[in-house]
C-alpha cells in the first residue's frame, strides 16, 4: 500500500489521519529525510511525531546518511519518505542504493509513506516536477524513480492552479493520472 501526501508526521491533520490508516503500529519503520533542509533534526521530528501517533520509539529508525548501510539489515513494515528537492531527493536515494532496498521493502508488505517529494518519488520518474525545483543534482538525465505506482502526483495543490498541471502534462502527456493532493490530504494507492 502507498500513502502519499504533501506532509508527514508534523502536520497534525496529517497524522491523524494516517492513525486511522495504520491501526497497527507495532512494526518497524524507516524515515528517509535526506532533501530536507536539516536532515537530522527533521527526521527527529517526524520520528517523535509519528511515535506520538503511537508507533514504538524503538522500532523506528532515522536513515542517517552518515552511516547509510546500518538500515540495510532490518525489515521494515513501514518506509516513510519525507519532503525536500525532489531531484536531490532522487540522486541520494540512489546514492545509498536505497532505491532497490524500498522496492524490496515494499515487494516484501512494507507499506510506503510518501510525503511532498517522497510522494514524486513513488511515480515512474520525477522529471514532470523540474518546473517546481531546482535540479543541481540529476547530471545524467536519469529520472527514473521508485516506480511504485503507475500515477503521477501533484503536491501541495493548496497553492497550486490549473497551470501547473498543464506544465507537469508537458512532461508525463495526457494518458498517464495525475492526481493533486492538498496539504492535509493524503491519498491511498493499492
Amino acid at each position: 500500500m502507498l500513502i502519499l501526501g504533501s506532509y508527514g508526521f508534523s502536520h497534525t491533520q496529517v497524522r491523524l489521519k494516517i492513525g486511522e490508516l495504520i491501526p497497527d503500529q507495532t512494526g518497524n519503520m524507516l524515515i528517509v529525510p535526506l532533501a530536507c533542509m536539516f536532515e537530522e533534526e527533521t527526521g527527529q521530528r517526524e520520528k517523535n511525531c509519528a511515535a506520538m501517533l503511537g508507533f514504538k520509539t524503538e522500532n523506528i529508525f532515522v536513515f542517517d546518511s552518515a552511516n547509510p548501510d546500518a538500515y540495510m539489515d532490518k525489515k521494515y513494515d513501514y518506509i516513510a519518505v519525507l519532503g525536500g528537492n525532489t531531484f536531490k531527493l532522487l540522486y541520494l536515494v540512489k546514492k545509498y542504493r536505497l532505491d532497490s532496498f524500498i522496492k524490496q521493502q515494499v515487494a516484501a508488505g512494507a507499506v510506503y509513506l510518501g510525503f511532498s517529494a517522497g510522494a514524486c518519488l513513488a511515480c515512474q520518474d520525477v522529471e514532470y516536477v523540474r518546473n517546481f525545483d531546482d535540479n543541481n543534482h540529476i547530471t545524467d538525465g536519469d529520472f527514473t524513480a521508485l516506480g511504485l505506482t503507475d500515477k503521477y502526483v501533484l503536491c501541495h495543490f493548496d497553492y497550486r492552479g490549473t497551470e501547473e498541471i498543464k506544465m507537469c502534462r508537458s512532461y508525463i502527456g495526457d494518458e498517464p493520472e495525475l492526481i493533486t493532493i492538498a496539504n492535509d490530504q493524503l491519498i491511498i494507492l493499492p
